[in-house]
């Protein structure tokens, strides 16, 4: 089986909203129904299902702003079962593949906040790099060139 990304819909969106972080993760990443509520108010909404054998195991949301051509993800998110399967660097790359053959990106960027349990480790694995600004006073902003 692989992994795959999908469509968020009303078929999917309970099962999606059903997933969860870590209880140490949930001061890293919102809910993910406080995720899809948060993108009803963006400009550039681009959301997906992380699925597996045909079973949600997590969520991504990147606000994709097509006209200052700056594509940050705000939300990746694995369920606290599906976590540590290799699932998240899959992810990514779906992400990039997804993105690249959507708008022709050149870079993503994302932020994290640093402290006990951030997943900064998670995206600089993954190829990001910290751009030396913070986001909001505290958040370290990353970016990856793609």
């Amino acid at each position: 089986m692989s992994l795959e990304l999908r469509s968020i819909n009303h078929q999917n969106f309970y099962e999606i909203c059903q997933l969860e972080v870590t209880q140490s993760q949930q001061h890293h990443v919102d809910s993910n129904a406080i995720s899809l509520a948060e993108a009803n108010f963006m400009k550039f909404p681009w959301y997906k299902g992380i699925y597996y054998d045909n079973k949600p195991v997590g969520f991504i949301l990147v606000n994709a702003n097509t006209v200052s051509g700056k594509f940050e993800l705000w939300r990746f998110m694995l369920d606290k079962s599906q976590q540590s399967k290799g699932y998240g660097r899959k992810a990514i790359g779906l992400l990039k593949l997804a993105l690249v053959a959507e708008y022709k990106i050149s870079a993503l960027y994302t932020s994290v906040v640093s402290g006990l349990d951030s997943p900064k480790d998670f995206y600089i694995n993954c190829g990001f790099v910290p751009t030396g600004h913070s986001v909001e006073d505290r958040e370290i902003e990353l970016y990856l060139t793609i």
